[in-house]
């Protein structure tokens, strides 16, 4: 997907939206889409090429978007990101691995199995990890 270019054209989009928003709330909507973007992507997408990617995007943001800080971006980012990864089987490796140390023990877990439990434990803990973002 990076080779692709997707993970740019993400971080593009995210960009247009958020430069769209009126200045007063254009910190706390960024953080809601950036954090929600994140999670949704690295619930598909190894969250470290997608965090590697984001980071001189929200850079470039908060240097010529006004009303951003980076402080603020760069947890939003780490936290959807790394919450997004429980969503489904390929979303961390820690999920790879648990699939095949379970395949070997005789306990196949399918994409969708994994993704009938991850999916709205990922949701769950993204919305309480983003109302506490939106709190800070």
């Amino acid at each position: 997907l990076a080779e692709l270019g997707l993970l740019r054209v993400i971080a593009d989009g995210i960009s247009s939206v958020i430069e769209a928003i009126p200045v007063p709330q254009r910190q706390l909507s960024a953080n809601i889409i950036l954090h929600w973007v994140s999670a949704v992507t690295s619930a598909f997408v190894d969250n470290i090429p997608f965090t590697t990617t984001m980071i001189p995007v929200i850079r470039r943001m908060v240097e010529n978007v006004e009303g951003l800080s980076l402080r603020p971006l760069a947890w939003t980012l780490a936290f959807g990101a790394d919450l997004g990864g429980m969503g489904t089987l390929i979303g961390a490796s820690a999920n790879v691995v648990m699939c095949g140390i379970a395949s070997e023990a005789g306990h196949h877990v399918s994409f969708m199995e994994f993704f009938r439990i991850g999916w709205p434990m990922m949701c769950l803990t993204a919305s309480i990890s983003c109302v506490y973002m939106i709190v800070l």
